[in-house]
């Protein structure tokens, strides 16, 4: 066999400002190990956006549920009043508006696909491949379902964060249409896949990352394969991706954000053959991979000049589950010595420190979601999530003083939370209400996280797919295939119930945030104007309510001083002149006075500056 020929396929939902860097890695990948590939990448997603347009496209595919159900609708005309009535209760759950017309924007999604891929020549291909990751599920089998009617000689390969392991199995098992699963990252299961077929020989080492079905039509394969060194890897290629964009008219003014990845997996996560060593106990995000791997920080900073340059594009989203936290430092240099005006969003945990967090936003970090989880530091215990409530604290003061923006999270119902945990939930959201408001989200259990793992140490039984894929799926389907989203018998009502104060207290959090930065724009809610020997603290109120504090001498120095967390014993050896006694009694006053919060030892001041510029360019780090 001369040139082989591949092609790989990214499916709706997407977000459709950015290329997969699933697909882009493979053909670098392959283009480097494997020059007599030729490897073709189709974004059937950026068709659907045009389609639809960039907002209506975006509402969609930042919902599971409602992504899933657009090709589901498709998938099974028996069900279509059932996932019909599934859209507009989760619509409704969400928003007063009207839910989307599903059944005119199925109808429309159909004659596009048919007009757009149903007729490629995919007989030409020798294998045609397809990244399942989140959202993915019902439009990727609805396409090589229709690809395999139409050219039923087509080998059809799976693969991606939904086909890992147990899941990728099942697949297999329980869809004909489907001729191998990539099971753990691609790169060298697909480079072994590729030898086999030209070969012609498809049986081979069970340890080469794949699944396949033998002569008997019994599954073999299944452990990962991973690349030993993430600094092998070439640059993504993001041509195809480039190239498809520029024939979408209504995606013309789009600017795409450039995914690049740093690293794969999770230092914290550490979970082996169903074994929990460490980990946070409701993750399921690194299925995928064994271990953790990162690139060295220079070799990052390369790519993305490489990957400017050839796109003119100056917004990168950082993949990574978590920044290697031995080089944050030198990986934050490296891309600021490359004296571009970066854009960057990036996944953090919550014990960055200010110094890191000010380098960052120097090299162009403009937005984080930062693994915040919880309020209550006893409810981070419980999810072995390894940090406290004062950390999570002072990452949204840090974020808030220096304009980076945090997409983060506050998890409800995580099973066997109890009152307690939701008191000092409760307790603390009083500190942050100066900062940005977190997202309230439910607790959902994923196929192999910790708690999927043990369940009996979380009062769940009887764990079974989430309800939804039954209205999405054929019954037999939904019944035998193993996938991502479950449902449990626990105590998920009394869950609901305990931690509504919460949830209405976020709600109220949200509004009055909003409306505050209405009426103060740029201004921080809470910040401090230092006068040498006085420090000004302003608490900004509606309309043009402003409330005043002045710490003079010594207070306005233990103040400063707490800027970030220290310990009663640090702020004692700093200020040796006052007593314990009367050191707790100021700390105590600001406190009572929401400007300072205290957790057992430690203390954190709360007021930002109201002049980051000058932290941003004189503070050295």
């Amino acid at each position: 066999m001369g040139t082989f020929r591949l092609a790989l396929v990214s499916m709706p939902w997407p977000l459709a400002n950015r290329p997969s860097i699933q697909l882009a890695t493979l053909k670098s990948f392959l283009r480097e190990k494997a020059p007599e590939v030729e490897t073709d990448c189709y974004h059937p997603y950026l068709q659907v956006g045009n389609l639809l347009g960039i907002q209506a496209y975006n509402n969609i595919a930042e919902r599971t549920w409602m992504a899933e159900a657009i090709y589901g609708y498709l998938l099974n005309p028996k069900k279509r009043v059932e996932i019909l009535d599934l859209v507009r209760k989760e619509h409704a759950s969400r928003t007063k508006t009207s839910p989307p017309d599903l059944k005119t924007i199925s109808s429309q999604i159909h004659r596009l696909h048919q007009g757009h891929h149903f007729d490629l020549e995919w007989s030409s291909y020798d294998l045609v491949g397809f990244s399942i990751c989140l959202s993915q599920l019902t439009s990727s089998l609805y396409m090589f379902r229709q690809i395999r009617a139409r050219h039923p000689s087509c080998r059809i390969v799976v693969g991606g964060s939904s086909c890992a392991g147990e899941l990728g199995y099942s697949l297999l098992a329980n869809l004909p249409e489907i001729d191998f699963v990539v099971s753990g990252e691609g790169e060298l299961p697909l480079l072994e896949l590729i030898n086999r077929i030209k070969k012609d020989e498809l049986e081979g080492d069970e340890s080469s990352g794949l699944l396949w079905r033998d002569a008997q039509g019994s599954i073999r394969g299944g452990e990962f394969n991973q690349l030993p060194d993430l600094n092998d890897l070439p640059v993504p290629e993001y041509r195809d991706y480039f190239d498809e964009l520029s024939r979408q008219p209504r995606l013309a003014t789009l600017v795409p954000s450039l995914p690049l990845e740093t690293s794969r997996g999770c230092w914290w996560h550490r979970v082996k053959t169903g074994s929990v060593e460490r980990a946070c106990k409701f993750c399921n995000l690194n299925l995928q991979w064994r271990g953790y791997r990162s690139k060295e920080p220079h070799q990052v900073a390369r790519e993305m000049e490489e990957l400017a340059a050839q796109y003119a594009s100056l917004k990168f989203f950082f993949v990574d589950n978590i920044l290697d936290n031995n080089k944050l430092h030198e990986l934050f240099k490296c891309i600021n010595d490359a004296g571009r005006d970066f854009e960057i969003f990036t996944e953090l945990r919550a014990p960055v420190s200010r110094s890191d967090l000010i380098q960052m936003r120097r090299t162009g970090v403009t937005q984080v979601q930062v693994g915040i989880e919880a309020l209550s530091t006893r409810l981070l215990r419980k999810i072995n999530k390894g940090t406290t409530a004062i950390q999570n604290i002072e990452i949204m003061k840090h974020c808030e003083e220096l304009g980076i923006q945090h997409l983060s999270n506050l998890m409800l119902g995580f099973p066997g939370s109890d009152a307690e945990d939701v008191a000092e939930t409760l307790h603390n959201l009083r500190f942050v209400m100066p900062f940005q408001p977190l997202r309230k989200v439910r607790f959902w259990l994923g196929q192999n996280s910790p708690v999927a793992l043990h369940p009996k140490e979380y009062g769940i039984r009887r764990i079974t797919n989430h309800p939804h894929y039954h209205s999405l799926l054929p019954d037999s389907l939904a019944n035998s295939l193993c996938l991502m989203v479950k449902t449990y018998v626990g105590d998920r009502t009394r869950q609901k119930k305990l931690w509504r104060p919460v949830a209405r207290e976020i709600e109220r959090w949200q509004q009055r945030y909003t409306s505050l930065r209405r009426q103060h724009l740029q201004t921080p809610l809470l910040s401090y104007r230092d006068g040498g020997d006085f420090l000004l603290i302003r608490r900004r109120a509606e309309g043009s309510e402003m409330e005043t504090f002045r710490l003079r001498g010594s207070s306005r120095a233990i103040y400063r001083f707490c800027e970030t967390r220290r310990t009663l014993e640090e702020i004692r050896r700093e200020f040796p002149r006052f007593s314990s006694d009367k050191l707790q009694t100021f700390i105590s006053h600001m406190v009572g006075k929401l400007l300072m919060f205290q957790e057992g030892r430690q203390v954190l001041s709360l007021a930002v500056s109201e002049e980051p510029h000058k932290i941003l360019c004189n503070e050295k780090t």
